[in-house]
């Protein structure tokens, strides 16, 4: 599933495009790293051979492509064998900061997640979900250990692929975690002021055309809940009752664990996202640790197993399992347990 289709093109994937900003950005300058032109240009010299269609582009916020640059020196393949080591270590490391269970059979939980579909996808296409995995664990441990203004810096960092935790500020706030959302604010004013000053207005000019193409992408869209209610208004209706209903969940489990917290701001974003993929979905690998660690009764174990099942079978499936499962888990995850536990702001 992974080495396969990266041994036939180890280019024939989503980092060489975050490598074709990092190219634009260090030899043209960063007002031009969305000059399509320019974009087209490199991808021409890398996959000569390849479709420069309306997926091939390069659309993430600058910060990722600052974040790549270093690896540049390596080159287009040299650089996406390294971010896949990169990602697979970040996956560990979530592993061991927050899967339940003691050894030896806590070791399943990282084999369950290396086993699993979306996983395994986003393995393929070099995508930075785990990278996101790994920073959503580290903020959810530092918040765990009473340092809360640090857990909102590591998670500023997710801006390189914002929407996997769209709605996890929203969650905390209303649930008064505002220490940790206080510095990802900043964190996240401070990367986007840096990259509107390095893209300046013809940067920024570019940018909006690309993400106005990008919508029309349907593919962007197909996991979301526009699958079920079309890509009109209805889906965004469905997608700010979701909103909503976060936040006043949150409120509601505001006495409860960070782990229960951070759990729901994660499933939230998974349902009510605008622009969503399968490979988005390994994210939920960390909601569905945190959640276990609450002794979850069999119902709801079952439930995750069939988040699970829909996930690895979501392309014959369709996206409606696995957005029914998702939407039956963010239902469960808003009512507040019976047991509350201390929190931290």
């Amino acid at each position: 599933m992974v080495i396969v289709p990266l041994r036939a093109d180890i280019l024939d994937n989503d980092l060489t495009l975050v490598f074709i900003g990092a190219r634009i950005g260090l030899e043209h300058g960063w007002s031009h790293v969305y000059s399509l032109t320019l974009q087209h240009d490199l991808f021409a010299q890398l996959r000569p051979h390849a479709a420069f269609n309306d997926g091939e582009r390069f659309v993430s916020p600058p910060p990722f492509a600052w974040i790549v640059a270093p690896l540049s020196v390596l080159g287009a393949a040299g650089a996406t064998y390294a971010w896949l080591a990169i990602s697979v270590g970040a996956l560990v490391a979530a592993w061991w900061l927050a899967a339940p269970g003691a050894s030896p059979k806590r070791a399943l939980w990282l084999l369950g997640a290396l086993a699993w579909y979306p996983v395994l996808y986003g393995l393929s296409l070099a995508q930075p979900d785990l990278v996101i995995l790994g920073l959503a664990a580290v903020g959810w441990r530092l918040a765990e250990s009473g340092r809360p203004y640090l857990a909102g810096l590591v998670l500023g960092l997710s801006v390189i692929k914002p929407q996997l935790l769209l709605l996890l500020p929203l969650v905390l706030l209303c649930a008064g975690r505002w220490k940790i959302v206080a510095t990802w604010a900043a964190a996240a004013i401070v990367m986007a002021a840096a990259s509107l000053w390095l893209i300046g207005a013809q940067g920024l000019h570019d940018y909006e055309s690309l993400l106005s193409e990008a919508q029309h992408v349907a593919n962007n869209r197909y996991f979301t809940l526009a699958f079920v209610l079309g890509p009109g208004v209805l889906s965004y209706l469905g997608q700010g009752v979701v909103v909503a209903a976060a936040a006043v969940g949150a409120y509601l489990n505001r006495h409860e664990g960070n782990a229960r917290i951070f759990a729901l701001g994660i499933v939230a974003t998974a349902l009510g996202a605008t622009y969503w993929h399968l490979q988005d979905f390994t994210i939920l690998v960390l909601a569905a640790w945190l959640f276990w660690r609450e002794g979850l009764s069999t119902p709801l174990r079952l439930l995750l197993l069939v988040v699970v099942i829909a996930g690895e079978f979501a392309w014959p499936l369709t996206p409606l399992p696995i957005l029914i499962g998702v939407a039956v888990w963010f239902a469960a995850v808003l009512t507040p347990s019976r047991r509350p536990s201390p929190v931290s702001a």
